[in-house]
């Protein structure tokens, strides 16, 4: 075709380049060969092939190509600026796509709102998301019209807080699909409302207004897990094999953490057996299991084995092994894997793993070793350091000068603590009787509003 110029019209160029969108990334050369051909007969200039070529390199991650394609276009219209506002939005340039959306000189339609909801979401800005909720209500006439549209605000209200809102415009969607469903569950699961989460996706599956995909079945399980509820865990479960979906990837490791976080490692152990496919997730769900459920030797020895297969560990994997070794009380062992994260890895110690060798040395009633520890932190420490640091001078049964350094240290931090830190702090200076030290401990509680949850247990009846 490109031998008899009667042969191609910007058509061809269009339909070629929204063939290139859907070929592998060794093959992406071929839309950029496509578009030298564009340049080389002269039908770059048609608004149609300007558009399809801002819609691959969209699709292709590459926002600079779009930028340059965009400012070549003479006369932009509705596509053109879509195409642009979501290649930012894409990836990963959301203050770009909004002052993209600002800059419009024509009226946006639906897809540049769906756009623009995302970058906003992404930034986490609640006052520009009502802005576009409100051009969303102007223009389209209120809600229902476009699920996509309606599913795009409800991730801008999740994301930006404003969870009233979105459980509003979630009973007020006259349509709602697995998107809506799916990101309800999960913004009912980040905040914290385990039961509703679960009584939402009973809701939709049972209305027959949703069929779940692999990421609805993965939220609710997490929902059940943080929950506790084992006994809904494994109805998702047998729902999830009689649906059809894979029990590989976020499914399998989902129900990994569930069985773990609900005491039956065993039954997560054999799950884990079973994946087709472990990804470092998987191995860091199982290892990270083994270790909260009083099997750390069980957790070293598959850390060991994911070493075998060739899985390179990250800093999770890391903190998931180091934390068997402080449940079992093995110091040298969790040294000996934060030496390695550095030398042999190059994983950069973060806060949770120094917040854990701390833990390890108190729970050893090392005392002197985590103090040593601590002030060899290459960062500013934060409450959940400080509270390993009291942790352990607890568990030591320090004497008066050691109450005296840890409680100047503490109250001269600087900065605010936990509320179980600051109640751990006064009863360890009651039981030394430095009453006035320990009222003040208190006090810090009342000035800085903090609370401190009490801790509770639960017996899941059949």
């Amino acid at each position: 075709m490109l031998l008899s110029p009667s042969h191609h019209d910007h058509f061809t160029f269009t339909f070629a380049l929204k063939a290139c969108t859907f070929l592998t990334s060794s093959l992406i050369q071929k839309g950029r060969e496509v578009h030298a051909c564009a340049l080389k007969s002269g039908h770059h200039s048609d608004i149609f092939v300007q558009n399809a070529l801002l819609a691959f390199y969209s699709a292709t991650f590459d926002p600079d190509a779009c930028r340059t394609v965009f400012s070549e276009t003479s006369s932009p219209d509705v596509v053109s600026w879509t195409s642009l506002v979501s290649a930012f939005a894409k990836n990963g340039f959301p203050a770009e796509a909004l002052l993209a959306f600002a800059s419009m000189d024509v009226d946006p339609n639906e897809m540049t709102l769906v756009s623009a909801l995302s970058a906003c979401s992404r930034l986490k800005d609640g006052n520009l998301g009502k802005i576009l909720h409100g051009i969303c209500v102007r223009r389209f006439r209120g809600h229902g019209g476009n699920v996509i549209l309606d599913n795009a605000l409800l991730d801008v209200c999740l994301n930006c807080g404003a969870f009233t809102d979105a459980v509003q415009l979630f009973n007020v969607m006259p349509h709602r699909d697995v998107v809506s469903g799916t990101t309800m569950i999960c913004g009912y699961v980040q905040h914290g409302k385990y039961e509703e989460a679960i009584a939402i996706f009973v809701e939709l599956v049972r209305g027959g207004e949703i069929v779940p995909n692999e990421l609805t079945v993965a939220c609710v399980l997490g929902a059940c897990a943080s929950a506790g509820i084992l006994r809904l865990g494994k109805c998702v479960h047998s729902y999830s094999l009689r649906s059809g979906i894979d029990v590989d990837g976020i499914v399998g490791n989902a129900l990994i953490h569930m069985y773990s976080k609900c005491g039956a490692i065993a039954v997560a152990l054999w799950i884990f057996g079973g994946l087709l496919c472990r990804d470092l997730v998987s191995w860091c769900t199982i290892i990270k299991g083994m270790a909260t459920n009083g099997k750390p030797k069980h957790a070293l020895q598959l850390f060991a084995l994911m070493l075998c297969y060739g899985v390179q560990p990250d800093n999770v994997a890391f903190l998931a092994v180091m934390t068997a070794c402080c449940h079992a009380g093995l110091i040298e062992e969790s040294l000996m894997f934060f030496r390695a994260m550095r030398e042999v890895y190059g994983v950069l110690p973060e806060k949770e793993h120094y917040t854990c060798i701390i833990d390890t040395y108190g729970r050893s009633s090392c005392l002197k070793e985590a103090e040593d520890f601590f002030v060899g932190m290459p960062m500013m420490p934060d409450k959940c350091v400080w509270g390993a640091l009291v942790s352990a001078c607890k568990i030591h049964g320090a004497g008066e000068v050691v109450y005296e350094r840890i409680q100047k240290r503490v109250l001269h931090a600087g900065m605010t603590l936990g509320g179980g830190t600051y109640a751990l702090l006064s009863n360890m200076l009651a039981n030394a009787e430095k009453w006035d030290e320990s009222n003040n401990a208190r006090k810090q509680l009342r000035t800085k509003r903090i609370s401190k949850l009490a801790g509770y247990s639960w017996t899941e009846l059949a």
